[in-house]
């Protein structure tokens, strides 16, 4: 009998609207549609709950035999190429047809568009991929019942809600317009408690890059992320400091907001997605890999050549406001994919992306011995380690008005205040912010 739902049939069977779409179009679900809702058969949901296999880690088994998989790679509702992935061995194998290279991941096809070899896309999808090394993913592994980390996007057909791409397997007919998060909720069990509950299911937690604990949330129809921080949850606050120092000195669009989440559970900020539903964003690890760097060539000026390459506009203008900022702040992570540009999937136009995820900085891993003895240095990225050299790569301050500082480093004081763990902290903290104010005022 065709009586459920689609939300009451994920309900039954513990997963999520995407997982019973892939079935329906697969045939593993007998349904049918009715007024442009899909209906699902009830005796079919009971079938598979009964023959569901049981949670946890799989014996190995020598003579199992390979299973090898084939997937489209999709961009929105545009085929890429299509490749195979042996889930038995977790290895990705060489892909097959190249339908669409321009709106492949950047550095994934070779430059003629000719090929993507599997070191590639094992490289991509690693970072699709929750790190290992982030808290509690080992335990959620064994109560998945799987080997690696790379094996859980599939749960959710690779959905992100930082770019467009998704895998559609092969002979299942998925509709985008059925399964992408911008436009669909997804699950979320709770927003406070275990921020690795909803991997494995229906969700975009499935493919959150980085160490730090986060997870994706539906609220009021937007889609915002929860992130929490290490041993004093300091990171959460630095984000909330670094959003109070971008309304001073940046326009609106050039930063992505943060605030402390309200309520209950461990210090955490959130902020919403910075990308549309029909954007990508790529970080600038992948930018660089547009062109071949000349051996003469300096990291920041092959960068700039990349993004001219684009099309993409004042991005000298951009890095300056970016390396000035994280100067400021102490920012020790500005890594090649903490900043870049967003893509437009079907116009493929691109445009600066905001800056966001500055959590690491304010001198936060800095010992308090350090701090007594009056070391405030601390290592920066991309271009340079020393932080004075880097800050010689801004040549326009234009933008730049040190009367919007007025104040500032009390504002820091008043946001890590409310953190009890860094009370000893927070004066050499302001301290350290100030000294890099004063030293850019006395360079202009």
């Amino acid at each position: 009998m065709f009586s459920l739902t689609v939300d009451e049939a994920a309900e039954r069977l513990g997963v999520g609207r995407a997982r019973i779409y892939q079935l329906i179009r697969c045939g593993g679900l007998s349904a049918e549609k009715v007024a442009k809702i899909w209906l699902v058969d009830d005796q079919s949901v009971e079938a598979r709950r009964a023959a569901a296999p049981k949670v946890g880690r799989p014996i190995k088994n020598k003579s199992t035999k390979t299973t090898v998989k084939t997937y489209t790679l999709m961009n929105r509702t545009h085929e890429v190429l299509t490749f195979c992935y042996d889930d038995t061995v977790q290895t990705f194998l060489d892909a097959g047809e190249i339908v669409d290279a321009q709106r492949a991941p950047f550095g994934l096809v070779s430059p003629r568009g000719r090929s993507v070899s599997a070191k590639a896309l094992e490289y991509w999808w690693k970072h699709r991929s929750i790190p290992r090394t982030r808290k509690g993913l080992e335990s959620k592994l064994a109560q998945l019942g799987l080997e690696a980390a790379a094996q859980i996007p599939f749960k959710s057909l690779g959905l992100s809600l930082s770019d467009q791409y998704w895998v559609r397997p092969q002979d299942c007919v998925v509709e985008w317009s059925d399964i992408n998060y911008f436009e669909n909720d997804f699950t979320e069990l709770s927003d406070e408690g275990d921020w690795l509950a909803d991997v494995g299911l229906d969700s975009p937690d499935n493919t959150s890059e980085g160490e730090l604990p986060k997870k994706w949330i539906c609220k009021g129809g937007k889609r915002v992320l929860l992130k929490g921080g290490t041993v004093l949850g300091q990171e959460p606050y630095n984000e909330v400091v670094s959003t109070k120092l971008f309304e001073r000195v940046l326009e609106r669009d050039e930063y992505v907001p943060y605030r402390l989440r309200a309520g209950k559970g461990d210090p955490a900020c959130q902020c919403e997605c910075f990308v549309s539903s029909v954007e990508e964003y790529v970080p600038a690890y992948y930018v660089r890999q547009l062109m071949r760097q000349p051996n003469h060539r300096s990291d920041y000026q092959h960068y700039l050549d990349c993004c001219a390459e684009l099309g993409v506009d004042e991005v000298d203008l951009a890095l300056s406001k970016m390396i000035v900022c994280d100067d400021i702040l102490g920012n020790t992570d500005r890594h090649w994919r903490n900043f870049g540009i967003v893509r437009n999937v079907e116009t493929l136009e691109c445009r600066i992306a905001p800056l966001f995820d500055t959590g690491t900085s304010l001198w936060c891993k800095a010992t308090l011995g350090s701090f007594q003895a009056g070391d405030f240095s601390f290592a920066t990225k991309p271009f340079y380690e020393d932080a004075n050299r880097q800050l010689r790569l801004v040549n326009d301050y234009s933008w730049f008005d040190p009367d919007a500082l007025d104040g500032f480093a009390d504002e820091v004081a008043g946001v890590l205040g409310e953190n009890p763990a860094l009370a000893d902290r927070v004066d050499y903290v302001c301290c350290a912010v100030q000294g890099r104010i004063d030293r850019i005022v006395r360079m202009l």
